[in-house]
């Protein structure tokens, strides 16, 4: 009970102290990583493939804009 009092406590002073220190941005930024392999032992190359006119991971890169979630 006292170690999970104590661990409150360091993360309340870690949270208090860190915002001190950095300056607060009230706007969030959110970014898409798309992992994408160049060589496949099926179809080498396939992520530049093209698929009814556009490369595969274009397929993929317009699903995430069309989203709406990531800033760019």
């Amino acid at each position: 009970m006292a170690s999970a009092t104590r661990r409150n406590n360091e993360t309340s002073l870690d949270e208090s102290q860190s915002s001190s220190k950095m300056p607060r941005n009230d706007k969030s930024h959110i970014a898409a990583l798309i992992l994408a392999r160049g060589g496949s032992k099926g179809i080498p190359l396939k992520n530049i493939k093209m698929l009814a006119g556009v490369p595969l991971i274009g397929w993929v890169l317009r699903a995430a804009v069309d989203s709406g979630m990531f800033d760019r």
